[in-house]
């Protein structure tokens, strides 16, 4: 399976194409739609949330909703979109505007902004959606959480909680303008956000933990590290605009390996583990317990108060300019790193079971892990 995005951040539009997805694979485009809106929302979203109104056209691969095997193409139209300005030569500190320019020497620095823009993370949720329909064929879920933003965090305990009962968390979740699932905290964020962000007029990083549930042991491979489990999370999920780290499972690493070692236990028959520090990844292959995943965010790099910078052209001292963005994008980005795992789960299925006809797949699936059905 393969994955590719196209477009520019202010073109016609963004493209997305999935490569050996299977045949009879039944698609529900407004499933697609809600995970486009939940993109789009969340306390200190900037103005062109405002301005675009996702939805997702779905032009080579689908027949009467069914997938027919061949690749399919998911385009998304872009609302808002700029004439062409002036050229840009001051870099803004922190985005890849500089980085860009030094190795593909085009001039004007509005070029590196189409594709370093977050705004291609749409296809990414749109193709994401699709695997996530792809995953309820095998009873599995992936789902999403703000752990924190700026100085206020959840502890990490808490997330142990969560996983007792998932349907629950995931209401009071979307009960909430920052996509946290604790109401105590949500007010903490909200007014984090408030205080240190909108009224200072500068922006706050974060992190979001990401869950994937009823996941079966096997899945992924040691054979090529490349191909591990968590080498794909780690390529993946750095891929995401303003993510500086990756980590799976439990993230105090200060206790020893005694505590924090998964002992095994017999339940109902099944292997399990009495807890889950691991993030039901060992040796990049699932184990069968929640695959767990924290996502960190730094602060978005386009300040309305602008930071030193110079103009390439002359080396003069310049500040930098602002360009319209957001003041945080954290609770935005749950849809985003869920869908983004779903991807990698549908591509080791796929991987481990074909790609030619989705019920072919679920009666391999089944065979080796039992049929839920």
């Amino acid at each position: 399976m393969q994955v590719k995005i196209a477009g520019d951040s202010h073109g016609s539009q963004m493209i997305g194409l999935i490569e050996e997805i299977p045949a009879g694979l039944k698609i529900d485009i407004e499933k697609i739609n809600i995970n486009l809106r939940r993109r789009q929302l969340g306390y200190g979203r900037g103005n062109r949330m405002k301005l675009e109104k996702d939805e997702v056209i779905i032009v080579s691969g689908l027949w009467e909703g069914i997938t027919t095997g061949t690749p399919l193409v998911l385009i998304i139209n872009n609302k808002a979109k700029n004439p062409i300005k002036e050229e840009r030569h001051i870099p803004r500190p922190g985005h890849g505007d500089y980085s860009c320019w030094y190795k593909f020497r085009l001039d004007d620095l509005n070029i590196y902004t189409e594709r370093n823009s977050a705004r291609w993370t749409s296809v990414l949720t749109a193709i994401g959606s699709v695997a996530k329909q792809f995953l309820e064929n095998f009873g599995i879920t992936t789902t999403s959480f703000v752990k924190s933003i700026g100085k206020v965090s959840v502890e990490e305990e808490r997330f142990e909680e969560i996983q007792k009962n998932f349907t629950y968390y995931i209401q009071k979740r979307n009960e909430s303008e920052v996509q946290c699932p604790f109401e105590d905290i949500s007010v903490r964020m909200m007014e984090e956000i408030k205080e240190n962000a909108l009224k200072k007029a500068t922006t706050l990083g974060g992190s979001v933990t990401t869950f994937a549930t009823n996941v079966k042991p096997g899945l992924g491979s040691y054979a090529d590290v490349l191909n591990r489990v968590d080498s794909k999370i780690g390529k993946y999920f750095m891929s995401i605009p303003s993510v500086k780290g990756v980590f799976i499972g439990k993230e105090d690493v200060s206790i020893p390996g005694s505590e924090f070692q998964d002992p095994f236990k017999v339940e109902n028959s099944d292997i399990r583990r009495t807890k889950n520090y691991a993030g039901g990844i060992e040796a990049g292959i699932t184990n069968g317990e929640n695959i767990m995943v924290t996502t960190y965010f730094k602060p978005i790099s386009t300040l309305a108060n602008p930071l030193p910078s110079v103009d390439l052209k002359t080396k003069e001292p310049k500040e930098a300019p602002y360009i319209r963005s957001d003041s945080v994008v954290i609770p935005a980005a749950t849809v985003i790193t869920e869908c983004t795992l779903a991807i990698i789960l549908m591509e080791e299925i796929i991987d481990g079971f074909g790609n030619d006809n989705i019920e072919l797949i679920k009666d391999r699936y089944f065979k080796k892990y039992g049929d839920i059905r």
